[in-house]
């Protein structure tokens, strides 16, 4: 992979919003010009140097049995990892979470990593109800700091598909662990992240209830959640 590409194709502020939009599903080069509100001489550019860099693909779709086939774009399946200097965190995880299973056995790896997770949960919503002065939570509330702000700067690439005054429920489109995931999802998706709800409903409230109903880890397109306040 080289490098220098990769960086220069991260360093636009365009090529980042398009890479968002692929992250919610594949787009022609039309449907990304009319989102971004740019020319297509202009993402094609841009588009270009993304397919180059690694970061995405294109596939041809033909709507009947005359005419071009319309060329489509998506996040690529195996998208390069980009870091200076080298790091080796995700070996290390995979590692740990081996051993942990080896060592003591699949149910009670999975046991510590639900208390991990439940505490992760805990912490987060703590960390900011400090910083916002979050006296009680709401389905605004959790919208606007723990979706548009902490999801969405940990790289998630939310999407809020319903509001109401009593539940919330939103898509992530990229999954933090996704590699470790695909590889024991019983694990990172049914014991670390799926507490890591539960450790944040908890501390939001007695009435607060969030759930998974869609993972990517487990073959849907997205992982989908909600967020309920329960009478």
């Amino acid at each position: 992979m080289n490098e220098a590409n990769a960086y220069r194709a991260l360093s636009s502020k365009p090529r980042l919003e398009i890479l968002r939009l692929l992250y919610r599903k594949s787009q022609s080069v039309e449907e990304i010009a009319k989102s971004l509100k740019l020319q297509p001489i202009t993402i094609r550019h841009h588009l270009q140097s993304l397919e180059e860099a690694g970061f995405i693909e294109k596939n041809e779709q033909r709507a009947g049995v005359v005419g071009r086939p319309k060329v489509y774009y998506t996040i690529a399946k195996k998208p390069r990892i980009v870091g200076f200097p080298r790091r080796r965190y995700l070996t290390l995880s995979n590692f740990l979470i081996n051993t942990l299973k080896f060592t003591f056995g699949t149910k009670k790896a999975q046991d510590f990593l639900k208390k991990v997770g439940i505490e992760m949960g805990e912490n987060i919503i703590k960390k900011l109800e400090l910083e916002h002065n979050i006296k009680e939570w709401s389905p605004k509330a959790y919208e606007e700091f723990f979706i548009k702000q902490y999801l969405k700067e940990s790289g998630a690439e939310p999407e809020i598909v319903e509001v109401s005054d009593k539940k919330i429920v939103y898509r992530l489109h990229n999954c933090l662990f996704f590699e470790m995931a695909l590889k024991m999802p019983e694990m990172i998706c049914d014991a670390l992240h799926e507490n890591f709800h539960e450790g944040a409903s908890g501390a939001m409230g007695e009435k607060v209830k969030i759930s998974r109903t869609t993972c990517m880890a487990h073959g849907d397109s997205y992982c989908e959640h909600a967020c309920e306040w329960r009478t």
